[in-house]
């Protein structure tokens, strides 16, 4: 595991449950995405793999890699592209001077990293912010407190939260939970079961998803960090000659991908990136048809928008004011209010909606005589976003009396 030189690059197992006195009980998280399959396999030799043998993390279009001494980023699509090179002299020199000398698995979140830096004694956990941008420090620091952890060979942001999660190396049962403004102590949160090794985790969709380095199975777990739920999700058993490393989640409009890096014991630094698909799926979801019936209606009522989709996704809804001619009513959009969200199964729909979309700190607005186009926006449980369709509806102006204009 070329230990303390290529180790404890993380992946949190986290789990938060026990909550503090006075804080209201949290509801626990979505169930964890299970179906994980393999789809790729990236290999890095020499300085390149020493350089990305620690942890790894994404902000969608880059990849941010980490070892003991540094980190470095590529884009996502080509990492034989370095962007940005600091794998030297990431560590502060005044860290350095005080034996700070192993950062672990990064996070990414709102245009920074936090890095889990640990000294030879395990004496001084810190977390140093740095820059996305150039991996420089930004000046923000935290000595975690005591009474917490000592090792700290991972860190893993829950921005909606407003937490992150770490744990200790050996010490498994338990996840600590830290404000995210200044890294107080939060609350702990005992886990379910107890698991060794945890190397590396980063929060998706709620949860936890954390890499093991147990023996030659190499486990890829699920941490609820409400209720400290731990769910196997699947082992990768890669044999005992690898050593599990850093996790992290590239999320895009092409679909989720799980990275996770392993390390050929013995090698000088051989360091593999493996790559994984929700259900192995590529291909994007499909809007067969989008519709409201009538076509004409008065106002208010309620709408009943028809779909017809591939399979089960989640929809975003977003109304569009139209401007045109009579032939072309649709000619010109104007975007409107904010956007809801459905979920959609395979096959036919019908969505009851109300005349109106909903605005920012304020109560619905109704729509207003005129065309209007609501635009539909397929998501499938991969994460592929599909290509938009348009419903159209017009809304009859009344009369006086009530009746609609012809």
């Amino acid at each position: 595991m070329m230990r303390r030189m290529l180790v404890r690059a993380g992946v949190v197992m986290a789990a938060l449950a026990g909550l503090g006195a006075g804080n209201a009980v949290a509801e626990a998280s979505p169930a964890p995405v299970t179906n994980w399959v393999q789809t790729g396999n990236v290999e890095f030799s020499g300085s390149t793999a020493l350089f990305r043998s620690q942890g790894l993390t994404s902000d969608g279009s880059s990849i941010y890699f980490s070892w003991n001494r540094g980190m470095s980023s590529t884009p996502v699509d080509d990492t034989d592209n370095v962007l940005v090179d600091n794998s030297t002299h990431a560590i502060p020199t005044d860290l350095l001077d005080s034996g700070h000398d192993h950062i672990g698995d990064i996070d990414y979140a709102n245009g920074k990293l936090y890095a889990p830096i640990e000294d030879k004694t395990y004496a001084e956990p810190y977390v140093v912010v740095y820059d996305a941008a150039t991996l420089q420090p930004t000046g923000e620091r935290h000595l975690l407190p005591d009474g917490s952890q000592h090792h700290i060979a991972w860190i893993a942001i829950d921005e909606p939260r407003g937490v992150a999660y770490s744990m200790e190396w050996t010490d498994t049962g338990k996840l600590f939970v830290y404000s995210l403004d200044d890294f107080s102590l939060v609350r702990t949160v005992t886990l379910s079961s107890p698991e060794s090794r945890i190397q590396g985790a980063e929060v998706y969709k709620g949860n936890l998803y954390a890499s093991q380095d147990n023996g030659g199975t190499q486990s890829v777990l699920a941490i609820d960090p409400v209720t400290g739920q731990v769910t196997s999700l699947f082992d990768r058993n890669l044999g005992d000659e690898y050593e599990s490393e850093g996790i992290g989640m590239v999320e895009r409009r092409s679909g989720t991908m799980m990275l996770a890096t392993d390390v050929l014991d013995g090698s000088g630094g051989f360091t593999e990136m493996r790559i994984y698909r929700i259900n192995g799926d590529e291909t994007p979801p499909a809007l067969k048809s989008v519709s409201f019936k009538p076509k004409k209606v008065r106002r208010p009522k309620k709408l009943t928008l028809r779909a017809t989709v591939s399979e089960p996704v989640s929809a975003t809804l977003r109304w569009m004011k139209c401007k045109g001619s009579r032939k072309k009513p649709c000619a010109k959009k104007n975007a409107v209010g904010k956007t809801r969200k459905v979920n959609l199964s395979a096959g036919a729909n019908r969505i009851k909606l109300p005349p109106s979309y909903p605005r920012s700190g304020k109560k619905p607005v109704r729509l207003k005589a005129g065309t209007w186009q609501l635009m539909v926006t397929p998501t499938d449980q991969a994460d592929i976003v599909g290509k938009s369709k348009g419903a159209t509806v017009t809304f009859l102006e009344l009369r006086r009396n009530g009746s609609p204009k012809p």
